[in-house]
């Protein structure tokens, strides 16, 4: 038996409109790819609840615990961005979510008492609850979320921390064929941080050519924006444990100070200030502008310091 679509359903917007509005709250429009990604984790938060069925409406009493928590792990820079920024801030975009005070009143910027913060309560609209429904809408907004503020790497993860595991099906965006080809072969096939290389059956396995700055920030597919990764450095590099720096020509690693880990014998704290290994003669190493954008939108700082 058919089911109806949202796009189908009278009275209800259609999937693209959700899309579109979802596109419209990114706070960075620049050139420089900058990051926005805390309206977005307070939007994939309410979803959460939505579909685990707490309902789209909650005071920032009960938000900002939570939410201050997810906020920081996936903070961009060095200081945690305060939860009321977001909750409040995306109030201006009324077709998806608003804000009142006590009152009754609308308002969408965070109140100078705290008293009259905690007693403001947030609702989604209830015409975007009704979309949250539809599996197809549901996948379509939140893939647009995680796609364009977060590493493809960090998605799993993020459905995890706000529940949403298990309810959407994962549409990453396309990859360039010819970018992961050019990056193996440019670094001969070894992950530029440890060496590590492994076949199985004459394919290739365990090594990833990674984005430095993402595709979805304006990071374009060539040689200089990537670097070929063992699987484990990759995922730690997307999510900012680790990082690049060019200092008088030197290409090094950076480990941020948040990272605690030890792998026996490989130390991942030992790789701080460690040269990685450049591509081979005729390729381009990662450049400069690529180095700063990750470090500026992805890296968790502050990096370790060499004793």
């Amino acid at each position: 038996m058919k089911t109806d679509s949202m796009d189908d359903l009278p009275g209800h917007y259609g999937t693209e409109y959700w899309a579109k509005e979802i596109a419209s709250i990114r706070s960075f429009k620049s050139p420089e790819g900058k990051r926005a990604p805390y309206k977005p984790l307070l939007l994939l938060w309410l979803i959460g609840r939505v579909i685990n069925d707490k309902g789209g409406v909650v005071t920032f009493l009960e938000a900002k615990t939570k939410l201050g928590k997810l906020l920081s792990f996936y903070r961009v820079g060095t200081t945690d961005p305060r939860p009321e920024d977001p909750f409040f801030r995306l109030g201006n975009t009324p077709e998806i979510w608003s804000v009142k005070d006590k009152t009754g009143e609308v308002i969408s910027k965070p109140p100078s008492r705290k008293a009259a913060r905690d007693e403001s309560t947030g609702m989604l609209a209830p015409r975007f609850i009704a979309a949250l429904k539809d599996p197809r809408s549901l996948n379509k907004i939140v893939n647009e979320l995680l796609n364009s503020e977060f590493p493809e790497l960090q998605h799993k993860s993020i459905l995890d921390k706000v529940g949403l595991r298990g309810h959407v099906q994962l549409t990453p965006l396309p990859r360039d064929r010819n970018f992961t080809k050019q990056v193996r072969r440019a670094y001969e096939f070894r992950c530029s941080f440890c060496d590590f290389s492994a076949r199985l059956r004459d394919e290739l396995v365990g090594l990833e050519a990674a984005h430095i700055q993402m595709h979805a920030k304006n990071g374009p597919d060539t040689v200089s924006n990537g670097i070929l990764l063992c699987s484990q450095h990759h995922e730690l590099f997307d999510a900012g444990a680790l990082g690049l720096s060019v200092v008088r020509g030197e290409h090094r690693i950076l480990v941020s100070q948040d990272l605690q880990a030890n792998m026996g014998r490989r130390d991942l704290v030992s790789l701080s200030g460690q040269k990685i290994r450049l591509p081979q003669g005729g390729y381009e190493p990662p450049g400069k502008e690529h180095i700063e954008w990750h470090y500026n939108y992805l890296f968790k700082q502050p990096e370790r310091q060499l004793a």
